[in-house]
């Protein structure tokens, strides 16, 4: 047998491969689609979402996704629910690309078209069917019965999820507003503190993103969300000091929550994420040091200021103690003056995100 024959053999052998893994794949999933179940971590960015999902993704009952930023970014309210096929193919590859590369390189997504081609087979599927579809695929493909999808920003389609998966679990991370402050105006370091795949331009965009009316707006904004489901039953709301706190006792109430086993292992979890520490890897704990990190700087008074200011109806709902000021700090003024100027620069660094820009502004900005 000649070389070039050889070698002719040895990829068809692998194409046949990849094929009739693809197929055993595809049938499995559609044998156990109905079996998996759905579990959305929510709240404002820097609430301890990603510490959530490294948490529940000890279990090896459930997979945790990337933040995949699937409603308000790839799917809105307003996005056309009848898609061609290749928009389809489109919508599967952008999810699939997101899962394996983050958000920053959704780009390169034409590199899972054959995949999506195979998973979609044939007929018509919303973009909330592709969405279901990626969600129980990857799941079942990690030997998981049960997604957790942590996108913080949903907490802004709490409606939509519960619609669309009625048997979901929702758990709902609220943290002091202070601290959200803080976390988010260094968050652009994360680049330099371990984070090194974070493209530069997404450190710039951070760093421009930060202003302490701005954040506190936000922050607000995702908890008057929260509110209107803090009697429902499938919504656990977690603040994040009372599971720094007492982590035992509360990862205990969410595994009974969401009906997995509770694990000592889930204590264990990697020291990394921090906007203000370099990334530990070898160590493994819940940092309780995390508490009212803001007292010990950081933040300016004017900041403090003006973050309660924007966020006050909803610091006294959830029990956060005001810091006192005799009068406001000279520094406001700055603050005040350069907070235009940052929302416009913010506005167009952040534009190729929002799906639906009307649909973006009334959720954070319009109660």
């Amino acid at each position: 047998m000649s070389l070039q024959r050889f070698l002719w053999f040895i990829k068809v052998k692998i194409y046949l491969i990849r094929q009739i893994a693809l197929v055993f794949l595809i049938l499995r999933l559609l044998i156990f689609m109905s079996e998996t179940k759905q579990i959305f971590i929510v709240g404002s960015s820097r609430s301890g979402t990603t510490m959530m999902g490294r948490i529940l993704g000890t279990s090896n009952r459930i997979f945790t996704f990337n933040e995949l930023h699937f409603f308000g970014t790839l799917w809105t309210n307003n996005s056309h629910q009848k898609l061609s096929k290749n928009s389809q193919i489109e919508l599967l590859s952008k999810l699939l690309c997101i899962q394996d590369n983050g958000l920053f390189n959704k780009n390169n997504f034409t590199d899972y078209h054959y995949k999506s081609k195979l998973l979609l087979g044939e007929g018509f599927k919303s973009p909330i069917d592709i969405y279901r579809l990626f969600l129980d695929n990857l799941t079942l493909e990690n030997y998981a019965e049960i997604s957790c999808e942590q996108t913080p920003q949903n907490v802004y389609y709490l409606e939509e999820i519960l619609h669309h998966f009625p048997n979901a679990k929702v758990i709902n991370l609220v943290r002091d507003q202070r601290d959200v402050l803080l976390s988010q105006k260094f968050k652009w370091r994360r680049k330099f503190l371990g984070a090194k795949s974070i493209p530069l331009i997404e450190a710039i965009r951070s760093y421009v993103n930060y202003h302490p009316i701005l954040t506190a707006k936000v922050w607000n904004s995702s908890l008057s969300y929260t509110t209107n489901y803090l009697d429902h039953p499938q919504v656990k709301i977690v603040k994040f000091e009372d599971l720094l706190k007492d982590p035992k006792r509360i990862v205990n109430d969410i595994c009974s929550f969401i009906d997995i086993d509770f694990q000592e292992k889930m204590l264990n979890i990697p020291v990394i994420g921090s906007s203000t520490e370099n990334d530990t890897s070898s160590d493994f704990y819940i940092d309780s040091s995390k508490i009212c990190k803001w007292k010990n700087g950081g933040l300016s008074e004017s900041e403090i200021y003006l973050s309660q200011k924007f966020s006050s109806k909803m610091m006294d709902r959830f029990g956060y103690k005001k810091q006192v000021f005799s009068s406001p700090p000279l520094g406001i003024i700055f603050q005040i003056i350069i907070f235009p100027f940052k929302l416009a620069v913010s506005f167009i660094l952040n534009i190729h995100r929002m799906g639906s820009v009307l649909e973006v502004i009334s959720k954070r900005f319009i109660i």
